[in-house]
């Protein structure tokens, strides 16, 4: 065999090789995973935790799960996320003082208000607000998706709260939710972000 002959075998067993990659890899492939792409994904639900399995539970595909998580982290790498400015950080910290105050006279306006200031540390942190609130929360998971997880199990205890048969169960519904919301408060502001900020920023804010 001539040396052109086998360099065209060569490259033909090349493209078979690489055919067979791409169709491995492509979505709807049933045979096993290849060990890259078993990696790849204990390292995606290791990541996102119970975001990754809520995912699953909508798409019931782990490739449409990934190409949603993909598609998250290049919006995310496209923001300018900023740390939030001291002042900011002293006014959103009192405001969740005066909302845990407030919930032993009006647990619903207590923890709608927990709420509210989560969005505001998200829009001020840099993540874009708009009429799609899960575009935004999409966007948090890919910093906060443990602490995310939580929020939105605060958000269904909230929702259920408004169809409970009584008043204690509300309120307890509500409590769990107002704790639920603390985790990814915290995860945006800063644990202890009341020790860390000084006190001429917390008097500025006063004044």
């Amino acid at each position: 065999m001539s040396a052109l002959a086998t360099a065209i075998v060569v490259f033909i067993i090349i493209l078979a090789g690489a055919a067979a990659y791409l169709r491995w890899q492509a979505p709807g492939f049933t045979g096993h995973l290849l060990p890259s792409r078993r990696s790849s994904t204990r390292q995606l639900r290791a990541r996102y935790g119970r975001e990754y399995d809520r995912l699953y539970a909508q798409h019931g595909d782990h490739d449409a799960v990934e190409r949603e998580l993909s598609r998250r982290e290049r919006e995310r790498a496209r923001l300018e996320i900023r740390p939030l400015d001291p002042e900011d950080r002293v006014r959103l910290v009192d405001g969740w003082t005066a909302a845990q105050v407030g919930f032993i006279d009006d647990p619903g306006d207590a923890t709608r208000r927990a709420q509210q200031l989560i969005g505001e540390a998200m829009a001020l942190l840099g993540y874009p607000s708009s009429d799609d609130p899960e575009r935004q929360l999409g966007l948090v998971s890919v910093d906060h998706a443990h602490a995310l997880a939580d929020f939105r199990e605060g958000h269904e205890l909230m929702q259920r709260s408004h169809t409970g048969s009584r008043d204690v169960d509300a309120t307890e519904q509500l409590r769990q939710a107002m704790l639920r919301f603390r985790v990814l408060f915290d995860d945006l502001v800063g644990v202890g972000a009341r020790a860390q900020v000084s006190t001429p920023a917390r008097e500025k804010v006063a004044a």
